[in-house]
C-alpha cells in the first residue's frame, strides 16, 4: 500500500515539483497551500507524514503545528519541516516535527528523510528530530 504524504507549500511551482517527484516514487499525495487548508485536508484523510513549509499565508507552520499536535487524529502524524527562512531549529523542537530540511534541497534527500520518518514515526526518547542534510 502506498504511503500518503501531505505537501503543504504555498509556492505552487514547488508544490507541483514535490508532488510529481513523490508520486513517481510511489507515494499517494495530498496537497495544501497553507496551514489552515492542511488541517482541513488532513482531518478528512490523515496522511502518514506531512511535508510542511514554514512561511505561508493565512496560517503558517507555527499555529498549524500547535493545532496539529492538539488534534487527536493528527498528533501521531509526523511532520517534516522545509524552509529557506531562519527558525527551523526552534520549530524543530515541536512534538510532531521529526525532521527539518533547508531550502533549496535535493529531492533524493527528501525521499531518504521520508523513508526514515515513515520507518520510525515516533522519535526516540532523547532524539526529537532527525538530522537533515542541506
Amino acid at each position: 500500500m502506498a504511503r500518503r504524504v501531505l505537501i503543504v507549500e504555498d509556492d505552487l511551482a514547488i508544490q507541483q515539483v514535490l508532488c510529481e517527484y513523490l508520486r513517481d516514487e510511489g507515494f499517494d499525495l495530498q496537497s495544501a497551500s497553507n496551514g489552515a487548508e492542511a488541517l482541513e485536508v488532513a482531518r478528512k484523510a490523515p496522511p502518514d507524514v506531512a511535508v510542511v513549509d514554514v512561511m505561508m499565508p493565512i496560517m503558517d507552520a507555527r499555529p498549524m503545528l500547535s493545532s496539529w499536535s492538539e488534534d487527536p487524529m493528527l498528533q501521531t502524524v509526523p511532520v517534516v519541516l522545509v524552509s529557506a527562512a531562519p527558525g527551523l531549529v526552534e520549530l524543530a523542537q515541536h512534538s510532531v516535527v521529526r525532521a527539518t530540511l533547508a531550502k533549496p534541497f535535493d529531492l533524493d534527500v527528501l525521499r531518504v528523510i521520508l523513508d526514515q520518518v515513515l520507518a520510525h514515526p515516533e522519535p526516540p526518547p532523547d532524539t526529537p528530530v532527525l538530522p537533515s542534510e542541506a
